[in-house]
């Protein structure tokens, strides 16, 4: 991967890669806003398991983006996944901290969240998840059972 420089009117560094498939979770690569911003071939992104955000605009108008495996206990920042069309799943290790409102503006509603943890007790996940989106999701546990609502 290299870094671009952008002009006024994109992010000050990008990350350009013409792979589909990124496996950061044990690099030392740090993650930036923007740093994925329009890239039209990444399809599935493991992020590194340290980093505590996804930060803003970090995948904005990636519309090929289908899959993504979060850090451990991360905020995710405005506009992240914003025009995401493509993002259908989201992996998530342990837990999930703050959702910025606009963070999956554009994305399908219909995102699939999985719990991938069995530390995870997937009801009050599903529950905070719910409450930081502020409408309903699926969510599957390790085993992949659909977890259900609790009223």
């Amino acid at each position: 991967m290299k870094h671009l420089k952008g002009n006024k009117n994109t992010f000050q560094k990008r990350m350009y890669c013409k792979k589909t498939e990124i496996d950061l979770s044990k690099s030392g690569t740090g993650l930036f806003p923007g740093a994925f911003y329009m890239n039209q071939h990444v399809k599935r992104v493991i992020l590194p398991d340290y980093a505590d955000t996804v930060p803003a605009n970090l995948f904005k108008g990636c519309i090929n983006l289908k899959e993504v495996t979060l850090p451990i206990d991360p905020d995710i920042g405005e506009a992240a996944f914003e025009g995401c069309i493509s993002l259908t799943d989201i992996h998530i290790p342990l837990c999930i901290g703050s959702v910025a409102t606009n963070a999956f503006r554009g994305c399908r509603e219909n995102i699939r969240f999985h719990a991938d943890s069995p530390n995870i007790n997937p009801k009050t996940l599903k529950q905070h998840i719910e409450k930081e989106l502020g409408h309903g999701i699926e969510l599957y546990d390790i085993s992949g059972n659909l977890v259900e609502s609790t009223d």
